[in-house]
């Protein structure tokens, strides 16, 4: 068990600066911008997102981290992921970000057999899931975890912008506060989760699209 504090624990989480992995995947970003998404519709675009494909994973990450706790079946959560989640491009890209959060939760919880029994496998678990028992491992709280999980996904989609269409990163700052904000009303749902077949179903059928064309592109400097 790390001796860092829950509220430390999710401070180095959502760090940028993490060696996770997390600098190649834009959160949808490239995908929609290479579609020929307007640069000045990005904003609806990641207000959707979370409310959608953010949500999806936040709670994936949740009943996790309850499964973990409880002993349950970690399995159960991460088929009930990949039903929500269609697009074999977005699972792939779940599915290597958490190679590198795999590799963060063996320093921080040495002894977590989970972890070690994921980190043998030929294909990982998604990044919720690896979430979720690191969450667990470090006693953060489904709520904390819930809106760590949809922060980190804003600001990587910030972080993204800034190296696709560079604007203001005090505008970025914001946006990311504001999108946070406008889900938040939600968590206490999400957090609440402790059944996989309760994470939320919310699919985004053109974002899935753009993912999928994305994942076919070799001009592409995110991996989704």
């Amino acid at each position: 068990m790390s001796p860092l504090p829950p509220s430390t624990a999710a401070l180095l989480l959502a760090d940028a600066r993490l060696p996770s992995g997390g600098h190649a995947h834009s959160a949808g970003v490239e995908p929609a911008l290479m579609a020929g998404t307007d640069p000045d519709d990005l904003a609806a675009l990641l207000r959707g997102r979370a409310s959608t494909i953010t949500l999806v994973e936040a709670g994936t990450a949740v009943a996790a981290r309850h499964v973990r706790v409880s002993g349950g079946d970690l399995d159960a959560v991460e088929a009930a992921w990949a039903a929500r989640t269609p697009s074999r491009a977005q699972r792939d890209a779940a599915r290597l970000l958490a190679r590198g959060y795999l590799r963060v939760g063996t320093e921080l919880l040495p002894g977590d057999v989970a972890i070690a029994r994921w980190r043998e496998r030929r294909m990982p678990p998604p990044r919720p899931c690896v979430l979720g028992v690191i969450g667990a491992g470090l006693g953060m709280q489904p709520r904390e975890l819930a809106r760590l999980v949809v922060y980190e996904d804003m600001q990587a989609a910030a972080a993204a912008i800034l190296k696709l269409e560079p604007r203001d990163p005090l505008s970025l700052v914001s946006l990311v506060v504001e999108l946070c904000a406008e889900v938040d009303h939600e968590l206490d749902v999400v957090a609440a989760i402790t059944d996989p077949s309760d994470i939320p179903a919310r699919s985004a059928p053109q974002s899935e699209a753009w993912a999928e064309a994305h994942a076919r592109s070799n001009r592409r400097l995110f991996r989704a």
